[in-house]
């Protein structure tokens, strides 16, 4: 019965918006030299992804600093509306990397983050409008990594019917910048991403703490069958206030 219904409410909402796409890596870095490889982007990165943006083939980029969470140190994204343009960016990247004037500091850079894990995202629901997706943030971000089972589409209709009224009065109400929700298209074993924007590092720890008393007082039928479908997860508090 629950599926049934959200499956309706789900083609009854359907839009013909654009899809905002992000394609994120995640790095692995030595701690200790960590300042270093964030002193690199800033002067090396940023200024091409600068450019990229400006060429219209990115719509935003960002960079976070691990302030809580799993192995992951450092984070890097773009986003676009056009999945090829993405594409042609990353690549115009990698060969303005490979220059003289940035080739060596990209080396040491490398050295530093040595391990990373790429994914793709696209937007599945947001408080955002689709032009906005990832690229007005908040000083800091909570996300919550999911893995999931066969029914994703269903926990899809669970977040956009039961959880999104929800997400947008805490919006509305100061609790939260924005919130999205992400599906994987390309990566690892991560196929969800409940993503929380907010003010400080203290507002995201509060509000993660009273969310899932507020969703299971909203919504408790649906709130356990999502949890049984997407089982298990991993949170991050990103600190995005350095950019």
């Amino acid at each position: 019965m629950i599926m049934v219904s959200l499956a309706a409410a789900s083609v009854a909402g359907a839009q013909d918006a654009p899809t905002t796409y992000i394609m994120g890596t995640y790095y692995q870095c030595v701690q200790g030299d960590a300042a270093r490889a964030d002193a690199i982007y800033k002067e090396h990165t940023a200024p091409l992804l600068k450019t990229e943006q400006a060429a219209g083939r990115i719509t935003a980029y960002g960079y976070a600093k691990h302030w809580q969470g799993g192995e992951w140190r450092r984070l890097e994204y773009v986003t676009g509306t056009d999945l090829s343009k993405l594409t042609d960016s990353r690549m115009a990247l990698i060969k303005a990397g490979q220059a003289p004037e940035h080739a060596k500091a990209m080396d040491e850079f490398d050295r530093i983050c040595s391990s990373h894990d790429d994914y793709i995202w696209s937007s599945k629901a947001s408080s955002q409008a689709p032009d906005a997706v990832a690229r007005v943030r908040a000083p800091f971000a909570l996300s919550t990594y999911y893995v999931c089972s066969s029914d994703e589409d269903e926990a899809d209709a669970i977040v956009k019917t039961a959880y999104a009224p929800v997400l947008n009065q805490d919006v509305k109400d100061g609790k939260i910048v924005s919130w999205n929700w992400l599906e994987h298209r390309l990566g690892g074993k991560y196929r969800r991403v409940m993503v929380l924007d907010a003010a400080s590092e203290k507002a995201a720890l509060n509000y993660w703490a009273n969310l899932n008393t507020a969703l299971e007082k909203a919504q408790p039928e649906f709130n356990r069958r999502f949890s049984q479908i997407c089982s298990s997860h991993t949170d991050y508090i990103w600190d995005f206030s350095g950019n």
